[in-house]
């Protein structure tokens, strides 16, 4: 498995919205973690998208979490952002291009991946957003 790096800013900031309990600004995230706010601004709108954060309007605007920490999963975060957690020929395309794969319909081994990937999933939706929060404070 590959983060990517939206997916990896996706999770900064989810733990940081997590780690204050409150709402923040565009501004203020961007600048705890040392991104652009246009940036910021493109992850935080997949993250709203997915049901990961809420978008407050006005003067006293921001952003904060969806759910408590207790009740998001890396696994949730992770898929809000997109893309298959596993992703390779067994998904039905073949690098770059998206070629279909020649062997979907008699693979080998597309019965393991589709098991890893299945594994996967259920290790990141037992982690918690919490279990991250605790995590980094006791390193």
């Amino acid at each position: 498995m590959k983060l990517t790096k939206l997916e990896e800013q996706g999770m900064r900031l989810t733990m940081c919205l997590a780690r204050k309990r409150g709402q923040m600004t565009l501004p203020e995230l961007a600048g705890q973690e040392g991104l652009s706010e246009a940036l910021v601004a493109k992850v935080l709108g997949k993250l709203r998208s997915g049901g990961i954060v809420n978008a407050l309007r006005g003067r006293n605007g921001g952003y904060e979490l969806a759910a408590t920490p207790e009740d998001l999963s890396v696994g949730v975060i992770l898929r809000s952002l997109g893309r298959p957690l596993l992703d390779g020929c067994f998904t039905g395309s073949v690098g770059q291009r998206k070629t279909p794969c020649p062997h979907v319909g008699d693979c080998g081994i597309r019965p393991v991946w589709e098991f890893i990937e299945e594994q996967l999933e259920n290790v990141l939706d037992r982690v918690r957003g919490l279990d991250v929060i605790e995590y980094d404070g006791n390193r």
